[in-house]
Formats: structure tokens, C-alpha cells, sequence
């Protein structure tokens, strides 16, 4: 990948954590529930720092810098409990807003990928394989709630699948 190249992927990178950020923060607002909000002002904070880092990346691309390893910090592995599960499915907006969030993590996984795979740089390359292994996790979380939620949502509206 040239630089130009390298600009364009972070700069679409970048679009892709901003509109997690935003799907994760106007979900905190639909609801009241104190494990559900840190839930999604969690998920918004960490989507904030992956927009940092490739921030940092782009600034060090354009300002024609040595590309240079970034501190990155991981995160735990999230429990969810019944409670949290229960909230997610009751609520619309919040049964939604997981949905499309999936979709964007899904969508963020595979472009990392694609990028780690074109990427020349080493440190860049190790970053992109970084942000996959994080996104494919948030991914996983996701579909874990959706399935476990969508029962209680399916119960709630009162659906027949059948």
C-alpha cells in the first residue's frame, strides 16, 4: 500500500469507528438501566480510542513521520448478565441499536483484515491484525447478546416465527 492508499483505509477506518461511536452513544440515552448505559458508554469509549489510534497513524502518514509503534490498550472480556440481556430485548431502540452495531463490527473486522493483508508496513500490518482481533471480539459479544435478547424480544411483541 502506498500513502495515499494508507490515507484512504484509515480515513475509512476512522468513518467506521466514528459511526460506532455514535450507534453506542445514542443507545446509552434509551435507557435508565445503570448496566446497560456503562454497557454502551463502555463500548463508545473503547470505539473512541481505536478512532484515536489511527488518528495518530494518519497525523503520522501526513506529516511524512517514521510510522512508529502506538501504546494501545486491550479490554476485558464482558459477563452480561440476565438483567442486562432482559433490558436489550424489552427495549426496541436498544434491541436495534445491536443489530446495527453487529454489522459494524462485522464490517470493521473484515476491512481491518483486508488492510492488514495489503499493508507493507510491518507496524501498521501488526496494527491492522490488532484492530481485528478487537473488533472480531466486539462482533462476537454482539451476536451473543442479539441471540440471547432476541427471545426476550420475540416474547415481549409477541412473534411467531412460525
Amino acid at each position: 500500500m502506498n500513502n495515499d492508499e494508507l490515507l484512504l483505509a484509515l480515513k475509512n477506518a476512522m468513518r467506521g469507528e466514528m459511526d460506532s461511536i455514535n450507534i453506542y452513544q445514542n443507545a446509552l440515552t434509551n435507557s435508565e438501566d445503570a448496566e446497560v448505559i456503562s454497557f454502551f458508554r463502555d463500548m463508545a469509549d473503547e470505539e473512541r480510542r481505536h478512532y484515536n489510534y489511527l488518528l495518530e497513524y494518519y497525523k503520522q502518514i501526513t506529516n511524512n513521520e517514521e510510522i512508529k509503534i502506538i501504546d494501545t490498550e486491550d479490554t476485558e472480556n464482558l459477563i452480561f448478565t440476565d438483567n442486562f440481556l432482559h433490558r436489550i430485548g424489552s427495549n426496541q431502540m436498544l434491541f436495534s441499536a445491536i443489530s446495527v452495531a453487529t454489522l459494524l463490527e462485522k464490517n470493521a473486522f473484515e476491512f481491518y483484515q483486508r488492510s492488514a493483508d495489503q499493508a507493507d508496513n510491518a507496524i501498521l500490518k501488526e496494527f491492522f491484525n490488532k484492530m481485528v482481533t478487537w473488533e472480531k471480539r466486539h462482533y462476537e459479544d454482539l451476536i451473543k447478546i442479539a441471540d440471547t435478547a432476541e427471545k426476550t424480544y420475540w416474547q415481549k411483541n409477541r412473534f411467531q416465527p412460525f
